[in-house]
């Protein structure tokens, strides 16, 4: 339920969340916690997707940005999917970590100090390929990871892309669903998804799904600086988690989380 109120509200997936939790249940069942992991992301951010579709006032230029990073993201997670044990993480995870951290602390500060700052707003055929190439950096580095990225897409969207936080939510959430699934099908179809897990998946999807409920219902009721500090906190949150011995151990068979 607590990760999916922050997929509702926030537009993140949780995986990195879930990861520590399913790897106490499963033990030494690592890739069967992944599988799990990506079942439980993929019924969180579809139904938040679906339940802030409405919320949103979808322009063309917000179509166009959500279909580049979706169509690059699915390259890149593919790409980081496949080199995931051929590259060194340890690095890319410090510096995941670093950037969250330092993203999650100017979000608390503007949120604190009621301002907003946008870095960079480009326009036209730049911001296209802008969005393909962050899309598609951002998709590896999850894949190598196994995180689903909305943690680090989010930020991207509104200080680099001038996204407002409310519609950068919704646009990551539609840009994790084709990874996730992808990942979901393929963990499934390897067998690491078996039928005696999936009462346990589905458990946690439930209370998820509830969770979604509840987060999307107090959407509309959150003032923008609020929402950005609680994002704050949760990508503080999410560079704890992702410095976590269990973490550390799973990232290496995720794919996408």
């Amino acid at each position: 339920m607590v990760t999916g109120a922050a997929a509702g509200l926030i537009g993140v997936g949780g995986g990195e969340f879930r990861i520590p939790v399913l790897l106490y249940l499963f033990r030494d069942q690592i890739k069967t916690a992944a599988g799990v992991n990506l079942v439980v992301g993929l019924f969180t951010v579809c139904l938040a997707f679906i339940r802030r579709w409405g919320q949103h006032a979808w322009t063309a230029d917000d179509v166009v940005l959500t279909s580049v990073f979706a169509l690059a993201s699915l390259f890149g997670a593919v790409l980081g999917a496949r080199r995931a044990h051929r590259w060194s993480s340890p690095l890319l995870l410090k510096l995941v970590c670093v950037y969250l951290l330092i993203v999650g602390a100017w979000m608390i500060f503007e949120a604190l100090s009621q301002t907003d700052h946008v870095w960079f707003s480009p326009q036209g055929a730049m911001k296209l390929v802008l969005a393909a190439v962050v899309g598609f950096a951002i998709a590896v580095v999850s894949a190598v990871l196994g995180v689903a990225g909305g943690e680090m897409r989010i930020p991207v969207l509104m200080y680099l892309f001038a996204t407002p936080i409310k519609a950068a939510g919704t646009i990551s959430l539609m840009v994790s669903i084709p990874t996730v699934g992808a990942g979901a099908v393929t963990y499934r179809r390897l067998g690491h998804v078996p039928n005696r897990v999936l009462l346990i998946a589905l458990l946690m999807a439930a209370g998820s799904l509830v969770g979604v409920l509840i987060g999307t219902s107090l959407l509309p009721f959150v003032n923008k600086h609020l929402l950005k500090g609680i994002l704050g906190l949760i990508l503080l949150l999410a560079t704890a988690a992702l410095t976590l011995p269990g973490f550390n151990q799973a990232k290496h068979v995720t794919g996408r989380g």
